[in-house]
């Protein structure tokens, strides 16, 4: 099908501003009477809190105020109700709030800091999750299993730090490997990393003196910050405001309530006053969230011809000091362990773990990596095992119309075509290296399926507000949270298309205010094209049908005899008897200064059609709603010298269903493989033994830079329509960084014959291998 506005390159409606430096962050507002916080934060990641003294910091010059956590009277959260704005008896991690100055300045914040006396009784560290669950570990929450869950999915285990245990159970795992001719198991690690958005954490609170609570903040899901202060301060939620103004980046870690609601509770102690809290780079990594930190322990069994017949995998997150967040991230990972394969039997079990560290949150593809990793590994490892190509066994095991994954959702054609993209990735690197050896560099091939659902909560929505003004333009309002990932421009294409105008007649929303933006859920889950898009297109079609009723009091027709093209609503008999869209979008004025007819104002929403929460006794359950399927592959030098990696090529290919915007698109695969790249082979939050985050800045956690981007990228879009997507477009922005690790640790071993089983893989793991392969070559110098 032809379309007009959609599937070609638009102008961002953001780009004028954000390249002149004219958009508004945080950071950049003030408000009259602004105070400013500072944080102390503990010396300890664990320790019982016995004293703290104020008296000298209040005496400071320019403080206002210096609060500690003795008037918290209860936790709060989303799905687990464990998190506490600020330390009350006890520290559980390094970057964890203790107490905060309130000052006229950030310097004079930042000096009293200093005279605050705190004592301490030290208790012992876990930074990893099998630490933390052996019989004599210490409880970092003593009473876990008093805790509000939302749901019984939930299950926390009474006198231990397992904060969550969630397991699916398909078929007979047990008759699953007794039919195996072949079995292959192992463990693999994905270390913890960071989100590392441009633009640190900022938020700035205002308690009113009528008692409402205003906030302006940098984060995706503004109504769930509003519905948490809300309840955290027994307030009504229409009581609570909140403005999200631009995001420099999010990546995951702005995605849940994070430092609001610390901020606000901050502020209620100078009511009429604004309080800013701006975290520096360091605190951004102590004191927010941080992703990934789940290791896997698989085990896979095929027949002799590579039919898979089991699935058998154990996962641990290391959740972090408070479990509200990561949890889910433990569920989706149990839930895609499967990756894109059918298993007829599976049994996956997940452990969501307490430690000493800051709390797991959203990164990007939130739990698809870390599980899919794990599989995408283990297959290579049962191909080698079979005597048989690694991708003849995966395309033997794709899931495949009638066919279901994991937890049992059954796929259908509309869902992708993954052997599309397989033959696009092959086209553009071949499964043979032409030279596999030369005098300074090891080459391999490696590839990896990939597949995501949006994972969304099952009331999960967004809502679409458009306006039609009197000149015939449009207003159009939603609650999606643009971080960079082009969502503004892609919500006015898919307009455009819908009321059938040019996209400059249609001004997209640059802020997002809970007074005025139509109820969103959050930004999360590469869902805004799928739900936001389709919201859009209820909200155009509306809108549509208010014209046709107001031209059918001017036209005197019946309105299903009405056609609409955006200038006109006309006859569709007689296409000359008709009227401007600008002169019936407020209803229309007669010429005795009558007006009839309604004003076209209208509002839709959309949610993910048919999810369901699984099961409680087996897990299983429609979960996904709507899945994006693709594969990646790449060829790798390593350099027999230093052990560097280089990525020569890098090859995508998703199924899409359909591109919206065609530079965007390719930009998010772009931009997701070199993310992908940097926590595949040099991205780690590294912590030390008393809890203490080793590398808090971007010198020593290392980032990917210019040089490191792959020697050429291939990106194919495969467009086959999905059957309820906005003009069968699906989920894009998270995916591309799925397959990469597994992708790129594949083409190692097939350079090196090693098989590295955990993330990031640094240059000198690999060197170290090299030495003692004797693979190395030394420098002509030497």
């Amino acid at each position: 099908m032809e379309y007009k506005y959609i599937g070609k390159d638009a102008k961002r409606p953001s780009a004028v501003e954000r390249i002149t430096g004219k958009a508004i962050f945080v950071d950049d507002i003030r408000l009259p009477g602004m105070l400013y916080a500072k944080i102390l934060y503990p010396k300890y990641a664990h320790a019982k809190i016995l004293s703290i003294d104020t008296s000298e910091a209040e005496k400071m010059p320019g403080v206002v105020k210096v609060v500690t956590g003795k008037n918290i009277k209860h936790p709060f959260g989303d799905c687990l109700h464990d998190r506490l704005p600020m330390a009350v008896d006890k520290v559980r991690y390094i970057g964890e709030p203790v107490a905060a100055v309130i000052a006229d300045t950030e310097r004079h914040a930042r000096a009293a800091l200093s005279k605050i006396k705190v004592e301490y009784e030290p208790l012992p560290v876990y930074t990893d999750a099998l630490d933390a669950m052996k019989k004599d570990a210490v409880l970092i929450h003593e009473h876990s299993e008093k805790y509000f869950y939302v749901t019984p999915l939930y299950k926390p285990t009474p006198g231990t730090n397992i904060a969550i245990t969630y397991e699916i159970k398909k078929g007979d795992v047990k008759k699953g490997f007794k039919e195996a001719d072949v079995v292959v198991e192992d463990e693999f690690n994905f270390h913890h990393m960071s989100s590392v958005a441009i633009e640190p954490h900022a938020t700035i609170a205002l308690h009113h003196l009528d008692g409402t609570v205003e906030i302006w903040t940098a984060n995706v899901g503004p109504f769930a910050v509003r519905e948490q202060v809300a309840e955290f301060f027994g307030k009504n939620i229409s009581d609570v405001r909140v403005h999200i103004p631009h995001i420099g980046g999010c990546f995951g870690y702005k995605s849940d309530p994070g430092i609001e609601p610390l901020v606000a509770y901050i502020a209620s102690f100078v009511p009429g006053r604004p309080v800013k809290l701006r975290l520096t780079r360091k605190e951004d990594f102590t004191s927010t969230f941080i992703g990934r930190g789940i290791r896997a322990r698989v085990k896979v069994g095929a027949t002799k011809d590579g039919k898979l017949t089991a699935l058998e995998e154990t996962l641990y997150l290391s959740t972090g000091a408070y479990a509200d967040t990561g949890s889910n991230i433990l569920i989706v990972a149990v839930q895609t362990s499967g990756g894109v394969y059918y298993f007829p039997n599976a049994h996956v079990k997940g452990y969501s773990v307490y430690t000493n560290t800051p709390p797991v949150g959203a990164l990007r593809a939130y739990g698809h990596p870390e599980a899919e990793f794990a599989i995408e590994r283990i297959m290579d490892m049962l191909a080698r095992k079979l005597d048989m190509s690694p991708i003849e066994l995966r395309k033997k095991n794709y899931i495949t119309d009638g066919k279901t994954n994991v937890v049992g959702e059954k796929f259908k054609k509309s869902d992708g075509d993954l052997f599309k993209c397989t033959e696009s990735v092959l086209e553009a690197i071949p499964p043979k290296v032409e030279v596999k050896e030369d005098e300074n560099y090891l080459y391999g091939v490696g590839y990896a399926g990939l597949i995501k659902a949006p994972k969304a909560a099952t009331f999960a929505s967004k809502g679409c507000h458009i306006k039609f003004n009197v000149d015939g333009t449009v207003s159009l309002n939603m609650a999606g949270g643009d971080v960079g990932q082009g969502l503004w421009t892609v919500a006015r294409q898919i307009a455009a298309e819908a009321l059938k105008m040019p996209p400059e007649k249609i001004k997209v929303y640059n802020e997002i205010d809970t007074q005025y933006s139509p109820w969103e859920w959050q930004t999360v889950g590469s869902m805004f094209t799928f739900q936001g898009g389709n919201a859009i297109i209820r909200a155009a079609n509306k809108a549509i049908d208010a014209l046709k009723r107001n031209a059918s009091l001017v036209l005197k027709r019946d309105p299903d005899m009405l056609e609409y093209d955006g200038e006109y609503v006309y006859d569709r008999s007689y296409p000359d008897v008709k009227v401007a869209v600008k002169d019936i979008c407020r209803g229309y004025v007669t010429e005795d200064g009558t007006t009839i007819g309604e004003v076209v104002d209208v509002t839709s929403y959309f949610r993910l059609p048919g999810v369901q929460g699984p099961d409680p006794e087996t897990g299983m359950g429609r979960t996904g709603g709507s899945y994006t399927m693709g594969f990646q592959g790449c060829k790798v030098k390593i350099d027999k010298r230093t052990g560097k990696v280089y990525i020569d090529h890098f090859a995508t290919s998703i199924d899409v269903g359909k591109v919206i915007f065609p530079k965007g698109a390719e930009a998010q695969v772009l931009g997701g493989v070199l993310m992908g790249i940097g926590e595949t082979l040099m991205e780690e939050v590294r912590f030390k033994e008393n809890g203490e985050i080793a590398n808090p800045d971007l010198i020593r956690y290392k980032l990917p830079r210019i040089e490191d981007l792959p020697g050429k990228q291939t990106v194919k879009f495969i467009e086959t329509p999905d059957a309820v997507g906005p003009f069968g477009a699906r989920g894009l922005g998270e995916h591309p960084m799925i397959g990469v690790a597994p992708a790129i640790l594949n083409a190692i071993y097939d350079a090196i014959g090693y098989d590295f089983k955990e993330v990031p893989v640094t240059q000198d793991m690999v060197k170290k291998v090299l030495e003692e392969k004797g693979l190395t070559v030394k420098d002509k110098e030497e």
